[in-house]
């Protein structure tokens, strides 16, 4: 708990747009600037985790999308935790737990609005608010059940399924007796992993016959697709009479110069199939049944969660680079500051 009230607060802000590819080192940059005094409403919060996720690199973009693009010289937007340090509205006070927009940055100072108050469940730990019980948890969670209308006895196939998303989505799917499930990843040691977790199927991408293990597999009920690209195109191909295709994701198009032509769009048609996208915000009249539903989930024993934890600051450029590089297993989260209320491990 921080005992004195900072003067100074260091950010990682956006310097540069990158073009088409990968973020660069000279992306972003540090600054420390003055905190500025609060104003009635506001609070100060001392951030203890951001949030590494995908979509961020959309946010840098200069197009439309379901959030403004981060101006230059902003810090970088970020899912976050902290603890209130000082407080100016009636209902936060110091100590509090909070989530919400952040930032990249060792202090957040705004409007208390924007944050939502935090008390961990039990048996949970706070960094579950930004996996588990957060915004990655819960998309798996919406995506499965509201745009997926899973059921027993389909065959489930999830891209990405090592990812942040795609773990949570494959122990979901897993929890149905009677369902199917195919995981894909990129390296062995993911793979494994989604093996011993219980995954039907376990498939590289990278394999040189990887679309011959993939026509293998046979028809595919619900698609759950974090990737996009190839690995989306030969889904369509794949698609049973009335199949569901979640667009979560497409990891695979963020870097690119351009995106992989879609082929087999057709069968959506032929098929009478569902392909529909969501932004997990917009459902939040559903994030308290989420939250039930994985934490019951973890409390059987049917779901474990992990994370890919750096620590500092200084680390989130290089930590975003890591996760667009497949180097995550699970939630990627940066550790801003010790924060010494929270005595769980990880």
């Amino acid at each position: 708990m921080v005992t004195s009230v900072p003067t100074k607060n260091t950010q990682v802000v956006l310097n540069e747009r990158p073009k088409a590819g990968p973020i660069t080192d000279t992306t972003f940059r540090s600054q420390t600037v003055d905190i500025p005094e609060l104003k009635d409403g506001e609070v100060l919060v001392k951030v203890t985790y951001t949030s590494l996720d995908p979509t961020q690199r959309g946010w840098i973009n200069d197009t439309r999308s379901y959030l403004p693009p981060v101006e230059i010289g902003a810090p970088m937007r970020s899912n976050g935790l902290g603890r209130v340090v000082v407080s100016k509205s009636d209902d936060f006070k110091a100590g509090d737990l909070v989530q919400g927009l952040i930032n990249w940055q060792e202090y957040y100072v705004g409007p208390a609005q924007s944050l939502t108050k935090k008390q961990v469940p039990e048996g949970g730990k706070e960094i579950d608010f930004l996996g588990l019980f957060g915004m990655t948890g819960l998309t798996a969670y919406i995506g499965l059940f509201d745009i997926g209308q899973i059921k027993d006895g389909d065959h489930v196939v999830i891209s990405g399924a090592a990812g942040a998303v795609g773990l949570t989505a494959t122990q979901i799917a897993l929890s149905f007796p009677k369902c199917k499930v195919t995981a894909i990843a990129g390296n062995p040691e993911k793979l494994e992993y989604l093996k011993k977790l219980g995954a039907h199927n376990v498939l590289n991408y990278k394999d040189e016959d990887f679309k011959k293990q993939f026509k293998n597999v046979g028809l595919i009920d619900v698609y759950f697709d974090n990737v996009g690209g190839a690995i989306l195109d030969q889904a369509l191909a794949q698609i049973a009479p009335y199949a569901r295709i979640v667009a979560c994701g497409a990891i695979s198009a963020y870097n690119a110069d351009k995106p992989t032509p879609i082929y087999n769009y057709f069968n959506v048609i032929s098929m009478k199939a569902t392909w529909k996208g969501f932004i997990v915000m917009d459902h939040a009249a559903r994030f308290k049944d989420g939250i039930t539903y994985l934490a019951d989930l973890q409390k059987q024993g049917k779901l474990e969660y992990k994370y890919h934890v750096t620590e500092g600051l200084d680390t989130v450029v290089g930590t975003l680079q890591d996760m667009f590089a497949g180097k995550n297993v699970g939630k990627t989260v940066v550790k801003v500051a010790k924060d010494d209320s929270d005595k769980s491990k990880l």
